[in-house]
Formats: C-alpha cells, structure tokens, sequence
C-alpha cells in the first residue's frame, strides 16, 4: 500500500511539474471517511482526490480536472523504467457564458468522468434515478477516451431549464436528461442506455411561518423492470438554528435504481427492501450537534436494531458516534459494532499567477486612485441566476477587511446587489470603499453564493451605504444592511433582535473584537453589518463597535 501511495505521489508531482509552467491555478482537494472500531482497534480509512488545474487567460475557460479514489486498486503505465498510477477519472472541460436567445450557459467535457444529475441526494447522499452515468467502464484497467459530456443551461418567460447528454466511446451507450425550474418547484426526466435505467425527479422549497422547508421526490426504473419501479420521497426543516430532516426509500424489482453514499452502512443492497433515515440537530455558534436514527428491511428481518448515534460538525470535519457500523467496508466486521466516524474535507489552492502579479503590483508604484480600461462585467444580482461554475467578472465596492469575518473573505457590493469574495489570492492590503474589478469562478458554499477569486484589481474609491433588512430574504445575501428594533435575547456572542416584521441574529465575529456590555433584552439598537447565512439561518455580522447603535 505505502509503495503504490509513493507511486500515486510521484505520479501527481510529475503532472504538476508539466503544467506549472502554464497553470493559471491549481485547485486540491481531499475528502473522506476515517473509522474507528473501538471494541475491535480495526481502523478503516476511504480518501478521495480531486484536482482542477486551470490554465491562464484566454485560455482559462478550460479546466483540467482529476478524480481518484486512492485505495483502490489502479491501472499503471510505465515511463522511464517506473510504473505510474493512472488516476480513475480525469477529463478537460469548459463551461462558456453566451449572449443567444433562451442560452445563458454551454457546457463541454470530455475524457473518462461521471456525470451526475438529480434532485433527489439532498439528504445521507442517497438518490433515486436522475442520471448517474460514467463514460467509461471501471472495471477496465486500459486507460482510454472515455466519452463526451455536454448541456445547456437557460432561461425564458421566468423559467429556466438546463438539457444534456452524454455519450461513451468506449462502451457505445448514452444518456439525455432535462430539468426544468417553475415557481412552483424543479422537474427532472432522465433516461441512459447503460443500464437502460428511466426516472422522474422533483424537488421544491418553501418558507412557512417558522422556517424553510426542503422536500423531493424520485421514481425511477429499469426498463425491463418497469412494472417494479423504485421511489423516494424525503423532507428536511429548517428553523432557526434547529434542523430535521427525514426521508423514505423503496427498491423495486432493480436494486440499483438507488445509491447510496460511499460507505453508507444503511443502504440494503437488495429488491424489494425499504431503507428509512432521520434527523435532528441544533447550530451552536460555531458548530452543529444532532441525533440520526437508520433502519432498512435487512437490519429488521435479521433481528437488528435501528443504526442510531449522535454526529457533531465543526467546520469541514464531522464526527459520528453510534451504536454499530457506521462504515460498509469489507476491512471491517460485517456484525455490528460501536464505531466512531470521522468525515474530513481539505481544501487548498495555489494561484501561481495570481502571486505573481501581487508580487509585481506590490513592488510597482501606483498613484492614490488607479484609473484604469475596466472590462465588461456583470451586475452581481445577474450573477444568482447564472449556472454554478460560470466564469465572471464583476466590478464592486469592498465592504469588509478580507479576513476579518473569515479567512481569505471579504464583500463587494454594486448598485444591484452583493456578494461573497474567497480566495488566498486577494490581497489583504483591500481597504473598505475600494472599487475592485473581480474575475473566477462562481460557486456555492454552505447556500452562500461566492466568487472564487482569480485576479483582482482596484480601480478606483467609493462608498457604499448600507440598505434597510425588510425580511428574511436570499436576496439581501452578502449585502451591507442596518436593522432597528428591541433586543428579545442576549447569549455569549450573538443576540436577536426583533424588528417586528421578522426576528434576526447578530452574531460577533471574535476578530472583529466588538463587546456586547452595553446590550440588554428590551433596548432598542440599530445594527449595520453584513448580512449572511450560517447552517441556514440567517445573521447580521457587524464589522466595528460603531454598528451597534444602542437607543
């Protein structure tokens, strides 16, 4: 095992070399599951790899990206007399913003990959149907072409909609797929010739007195089982800092009309069995504490009792304690046993240009106010109706010091609306008030749509004043709003503020260094700072000790 990680290791070096000398940015990640038998000592660990390597402009519209699943078993080719491992998938891709009637979004990839689509794995990582569809066969240790995978993404009369396909070359099957979004919920029709599987997805969300609530629904089949279909229906609550969520399965005739999370001790593997999960949590001030119970019709026909335990989540780490497996693998006992899980996420980015260019601006003088051609860009409230991944560029006025509400953070806001900065290469020297020019990626993180940061660039000085917090709405995300109303509860580090219409946390972020003496319940204050989202509720973080008016 250690000589093939080496290998993987030299493998990954060797690819990194060739194309750091055009790589625009280099993107990793790593996530997975470590588990811990405490009455036997087996440990069992499942890492995944992922890598995207983007090259500089005109050029960065197109990504190289890697998948690999380390502890598997690998094809290897030979160079230079040395076996490397050949990662499991990998493909180049591109996804390009249009000005066509009805098409905002193109997407192309092509390579050995797997495209997944579906409205259904909002919970656990379970889901029914919707299109699961890898261009290449895994079990084939040749590497090769793998196939081609493209859709579009647009939008007409308040709808929008997004239609692909895949195909594979080297297993001559494919899949086509569409969704549409309405005002009264999103519909999936799915259909691919590998396994000749069809199903019918739906999903919708809605704001009730106390919360949000998030369900869907899944039927699928395979056509020779069409008669037998599969179906899943599921819900989860969001209420202030609660959380619940539950959902239901029932496998036909074809035990994989369903999938399961990798590892997922719950999933029972076979026709005609039921699978059931829930939930509930409540989101502390920097972390989340709740209780799960699982059950499916193997456990309860073998006498078993229901999976059940309590999970904490800190961040990108979430540890489970249960009362049996918590991990299917087959390096650990089959009977159950108390377990331990922990689920782990590292992220990191090496944006060689970017430092180059921060390197040559900081060694170059530059007048007060740096006039400059400024590019085309986007207003930012075009960019939350603009498809995840889209490569942007926006021009704003910074809100926040970067990393004073969270590492590698700040806001910019223009005339239409605002939104999250994040990444290593923004320069911490930003002061509030600059007007910046903002290029990358677009993506959403933990409901909060960011930018993730490629080149940035001041252009000027300006001021943004902060707009009045009317309702709980998404569309006041990331933005620089004041509130007034009477102080209902005071904790710790945080507390509500009723404004009548609607109930809001101030949450104080502890490097801002603001002290909540001089607030009490029944004072009325009006609040200034940025309006965000933690575990989906909503919070108002103030910036200084000033954006706390106390009346």
């Amino acid at each position: 095992m250690s000589g093939k990680l080496i290998r993987y290791a030299v493998l990954v070096f060797s690819i990194f070399l060739v194309l750091i000398s055009f790589a625009f940015k280099v993107d990793f990640k790593l996530t997975g599951y470590l588990t811990y038998d405490m009455n036997l000592g087996n440990l069992d660990n499942f890492p995944i790899a992922y890598w995207t390597i983007t090259p500089p402009a005109p050029f960065d519209s197109v990504a190289i990206k890697f998948t690999d699943y380390l502890t598997y078993s690998h094809a290897t080719f030979k160079l230079f007399d040395y076996d490397f491992i050949v990662p499991r998938y990998y493909f180049v891709d591109t996804r390009l913003s249009v000005n066509i009637p009805y098409i905002q979004t193109i997407y192309l990839a092509a390579g050995r990959m797997r495209l997944s689509r579906g409205l259904t794995s909002q919970y656990e990582g379970v889901s029914l149907g919707g299109l699961k569809f890898d261009t290449y066969n895994t079990s084939n240790t040749s590497p090769g072409l793998g196939g081609f995978v493209g859709y579009v993404y647009g939008k007409f009369d308040g709808y929008s909609y997004e239609v692909g396909g895949a195909y594979s070359t080297e297993m001559k099957t494919f899949a086509l797929y569409g969704t549409l979004t309405t005002n009264f919920g999103r519909f999936g029709a799915y259909y691919e010739t590998r396994y000749y599987q069809v199903s019918l997805n739906y999903s919708n969300s809605q704001k009730i007195s106390f919360g949000t609530v998030d369900y869907w629904a899944g039927i699928g089949a395979a056509t020779n089982t069409i008669n037998e279909p599969s179906f899943l229906v599921g819900a989860k609550l969001t209420s202030g800092p609660w959380f619940a969520a539950g959902q239901f399965a029932w496998i036909g005739a074809n035990k994989y009309d369903l999938s399961f999370a990798t590892g997922e001790p719950s999933n029972p593997n076979a026709p005609r069995s039921w699978n059931v999960m829930g939930e509930v949590g409540y989101n502390f001030p920097g972390f989340y504490v709740g209780v799960f119970a699982k059950y499916n019709s193997n456990w309860a026909s073998s006498g078993w009792l229901p999976l059940y335990g309590v999970k904490l989540n800190v961040g990108d780490f979430s540890l489970s304690f249960a009362n049996g497996d918590l991990y299917a693998s087959s390096a650990l006992p089959t009977t159950q046993f108390a377990l331990l899980k922990l689920t782990y996420t590292y992220q990191t980015s090496i944006d060689l240009l970017g430092a180059a260019q921060s390197l040559v601006a900081s060694l170059t003088p530059k007048p007060a106010v740096q006039e400059s051609k400024q590019p085309t860009t986007i207003k930012i409230a075009d960019l939350y109706s603009m498809p995840e991944g889209s490569k942007v560029t926006v021009t704003g006025t910074v809100l926040a010091p970067v990393g004073l509400l969270s590492n590698s953070v700040t806001y910019i806001q223009d005339e239409t609306g605002a939104i999250m900065l994040y990444g290593r290469s923004i320069p911490t020297t930003l002061n509030v008030g600059d007007i910046v020019v903002v290029s990358g990626s677009t993506k959403v993180y933990n409901n909060i749509l960011e930018i993730v940061v490629d080149n940035i660039s001041v252009v000027g000085k300006g001021n943004i004043k902060p707009v009045e917090l009317k309702s709980l709405d998404k569309s006041y995300l990331s933005n620089l709003v004041y509130v007034t109303g009477t102080v209902e509860s005071v904790g710790k580090d945080n507390f509500i503020v009723n404004a009548g219409a609607f109930k809001v946390k101030v949450y104080i972020k502890s490097a801002t260094g603001i002290s909540l003496a001089g607030i009490s319940e029944g004072k009325t204050v009006r609040v200034t700072g940025i309006f965000t989202l933690f575990k989906d509720e909503f919070e108002i973080q103030p910036l200084k000790q000033e954006d706390i008016e106390v009346k």
